[in-house]
C-alpha cells in the first residue's frame, strides 16, 4: 500500500515537472517570435545604422580606438 502512494507521488510529480518544462518552452518560443518583430519595419534599423555610422564617424576622427 505504501508503494502504491510513493509511486503515485512519483506521478504527479513528473506530470507536474513535465508541465513546467513544457509551459518554460512554450514561454521562450513565444518570447523569441516576438523579440525581433520590431526589426520587421525597417524603418528603425536603417535610422540605428545610420546612428552607428555617425558615431563611429566620430570615433574615427577623434582617434579613439577600442581595440
Amino acid at each position: 500500500m505504501v508503494d502504491q502512494v510513493e509511486e503515485k507521488d512519483s506521478n504527479t510529480m513528473n506530470k507536474v515537472l513535465a508541465g513546467i518544462m513544457i509551459l518554460t518552452v512554450v514561454g521562450v518560443v513565444l518570447l523569441k517570435s516576438r523579440e525581433t518583430e520590431h526589426l520587421e519595419s525597417g524603418a528603425s534599423t536603417a535610422s540605428t545604422q545610420q546612428a552607428f555610422e555617425t558615431a563611429n564617424e566620430k570615433r574615427k576622427a577623434e582617434k579613439n580606438d577600442f581595440y
